[in-house]
């Protein structure tokens, strides 16, 4: 019998958080527009700034290089070499958020400013910045990605939180000083980083910055917005939470047509988990970054590009994107304004009520769907839209941390079993345990340690027959392999050998469980633990059409 999701759905789009008005988040409002980072500060012609305006985009990330501008101590030459670049965004009617490096070598010898000297002197460079260009600078990004180990140098990195509130306490009052609404971007990270935001959060950063950076790369879009709730907690724990700017995101991709399906996820799970901002990374194809751009190296077109001028251009007007709760973290339903839908999912029927019609995540029209998948498609006009029962009762990849599924470390020789939880550090939050700190999981990725094996457990509900499916392939060239199972209860049905030398696998197994069964997959230390770590998915599912791939 279908499950109607139209009482949910209306519930949804006429509800907002709570404290919060529509549009807007628990950190503040919600912009769903997109921007994307330009590098014109480093030689790109700026005649591309029309080709980002033509995607439809109102918004740059660009730099102007401290080092370049104040050549002299105290002296400010902006000139159109080292930044006409910005002028020219100006006069387009582009709105500029600048990512600003501390680092000039008339000062700490070129290091990260770390001296009380170069901290104010950086300081009054920001401030001139912030009265020449006021209403066309919106924000500054002080630093960029200091989680990483190159990008805070000399005295600075040996204690980067105390040396990033010290710089942050010496620019706000000076920048604010010379304009007000100019906002103060502050942590930037590679990656989420919450526990590393959370040691600033400590340390004092929340009331000296108007927003905190982070870049949210990652392989998998489904779980940005776990990260991002659990970067808010944080924010919490500290004080008021300030409104969260995706400054970065993006990702290597194999074929261009694998771009829009995750533009278009990451623009909704971000909008929905409240990001006040995004910027994609970036305009044009690199050296050194050959498949993230939105154009090609000389401005040609791409799919990327599509999807970008299809969210601007058309999702966009229409408001931020909300997430409706189904109760089911393998679907993805968003709701933006009383005009569209956005579906993807495991597989489950659905049908759009009404003289609808859909789009491809670059803006080409498609047929309406009649299962979920997970290519996302936009629905326009819908009624309603009405899912079926869910076909995949568990899914790793897109329910990562979340009920149903519980991941855990087994101690090989005893079975004794440590739950996994959270931990939130340096890089992307992973699953591990205080008892058994060498077992981490993550979205896509899992490794057992020595005697002790990586398990992810799903709890039958009802009685009757399903189906449990794993997708393995080798992340590392080290290690020799592992032994991969499916398990119902303590029984085994089915195992492999894994790790480098034997290559990617993949199981199937069909068993009849009772409610409370237990059916997992567990990945166990071979002869020397190390260099085994593993992409995986794990499924289980009604029915054997829908094994895991990876």
């Amino acid at each position: 019998m279908r499950n109607t999701a139209i009482a949910l759905s209306l519930l949804a789009a006429t509800c907002s958080v709570p404290g919060a008005a529509p549009g807007q988040s628990q950190t503040g409002p919600v912009d769903p527009s997109l921007g994307v980072t330009t590098h014109f500060s480093q030689g790109w012609p700026t005649r591309l700034m029309d080709t980002a305006s033509g995607l439809g985009t109102n918004a740059i990330r660009d730099s102007l290089h401290w080092a370049a501008v104040e050549t002299v101590r105290g002296n400010y030459a902006f000139t159109d070499t080292n930044s006409g670049h910005i002028t020219r965004a100006c006069s387009a009617g582009m709105k500029v958020l600048l990512g600003i490096d501390p680092r000039n070598k008339i000062y700490d010898d070129g290091f990260s400013a770390n001296s009380v000297e170069a901290q104010q002197a950086f300081a009054n460079y920001l401030a001139a910045i912030a009265a020449r260009y006021r209403g066309c600078v919106i924000a500054i990004e002080i630093g960029n990605e200091i989680n990483g180990k190159n990008n805070v140098t000399g005295p600075a990195a040996s204690n980067r939180v105390a040396w990033y509130i010290a710089l942050l306490k010496a620019v706000r009052p000076p920048v604010k000083a010379a304009n007000p609404d100019l906002a103060i971007v502050g942590g930037s990270t590679n990656t989420i980083a919450a526990g590393f935001h959370e040691r600033l959060y400590a340390a004092g950063m929340l009331p000296l910055v108007d927003g905190v950076a982070v870049h949210p790369y990652r392989t998998d879009p489904e779980t940005v917005d776990w990260e991002l709730a659990r970067l808010v907690a944080a924010m919490q724990r500290h004080g008021t939470p300030k409104p969260v700017w995706s400054t970065e995101f993006s990702r290597d991709f194999v074929k261009p047509a694998d771009a829009p399906p995750f533009l278009l996820k990451m623009a909704m799970l971000q909008q929905s988990a409240g990001v006040h901002r995004q910027f994609w990374y970036a305009l044009i194809d690199q050296k050194w970054f050959p498949t993230m751009g939105l154009l090609t190296l000389s401005g040609g077109p791409k799919p990327a590009g599509d999807a970008f001028a299809f969210v601007t251009k058309t999702l966009a007007p229409a408001g931020p994107a909300r997430r409706i709760d189904l109760g089911a973290p393998d679907l993805f339903h968003f709701r933006i304004g009383n005009r569209f839908d956005v579906i993807w999912g495991t597989p489950r029927a659905v049908t759009a009520v009404g003289a609808a019609r859909a789009w491809r995540a670059d803006g080409t029209a498609t047929a309406l769907p009649a299962v979920v998948s997970a290519e996302p498609v936009v629905i326009e006009a819908a009624e309603r839209i009405d899912f079926g029962p869910a076909e995949v009762l568990a899914d790793s990849l897109y329910g990562f941390g979340q009920a149903p599924l519980n991941w855990l470390a087994r101690r090989v020789d005893n079975g004794t079993e440590y739950p996994l939880s959270p931990i939130d550090w340096q890089w992307t939050t992973y699953l591990s345990s205080t008892k058994a700190r060498a077992v981490k999981v993550t979205q896509g990725g899992m490794g057992p340690a020595a005697g002790i094996s990586a398990v992810a457990s799903y709890a039958a509900r009802d009685p009757g027959v399903l189906h449990a499916s794993v997708c393995l392939a080798p992340l590392g060239t080290t290690g020799d392999g592992t032994l991969a199972e499916l398990r119902h209860n303590s029984r085994t049905v089915w195992s492999a050998a894994t790790g480098p030398l034997t290559g990617p696998r993949s199981g199937r197994a069909a068993v009849t469980v009772q409610p409370g069964d237990r059916i997992e997959f567990v990945l166990s230390p071979g002869a020397t633990a190390g260099g085994d770590r593993m992409k995986y998915r794990f499924r289980v599912s009604r029915t054997p059409s829908h094994p895991a791939e990876c």
